[in-house]
């Protein structure tokens, strides 16, 4: 009796130890929240400037972003990406990678130096007429 209320209370501390060392981690480093896509005629550059942010990382912090292009307003074709890069958080995507594409999707993992990647949510946007004649804007969309 008395070594099974031990193995109990032995197992108990291990999970409850192996619990507290994972969370501060978890904690310590979270991927983007929000996407924010800008289009030529709002930030300057050409294709698309993605900005990410409400994340919280550490101080040696790497951003990857996986783009996938789709041919049309209703693909989610999240297969297999058409580009990938690193970078902090903001990105320049060209436009020879979105090829005149009506939408894209993207995703963004945060490495806080951890070995570990942890990734976003799928931030989708398609291609909208904006106000001002010959400029878009990239919506997001639900997906």
């Amino acid at each position: 009796m008395e070594t099974t209320r031990f193995s109990i209370i032995l197992v108990l501390i291990l999970l409850v130890s192996c619990q507290s060392k994972n969370e501060p981690q978890q904690i310590d480093c979270q991927p983007p929240a929000t996407l924010i896509a800008k289009a030529p005629c709002e930030s300057g550059y050409p294709g698309v400037q993605l900005v990410a942010s409400s994340y919280v990382a550490g101080s040696a912090t790497q951003f990857i972003y996986r783009i996938f292009v789709q041919k049309d307003t209703l693909s989610s074709d999240l297969i297999k990406s058409s580009y990938a890069n690193a970078s902090n958080e903001q990105i320049i995507i060209s436009d020879t990678i979105l090829k005149d594409a009506p939408k894209f999707v993207a995703q963004v993992s945060i490495n806080c130096g951890t070995g570990k990647d942890y990734p976003s949510k799928y931030f989708a946007f398609v291609k909208r007429p904006a106000t001002n004649p010959g400029c878009y804007v990239w919506a997001l969309q639900n997906l």
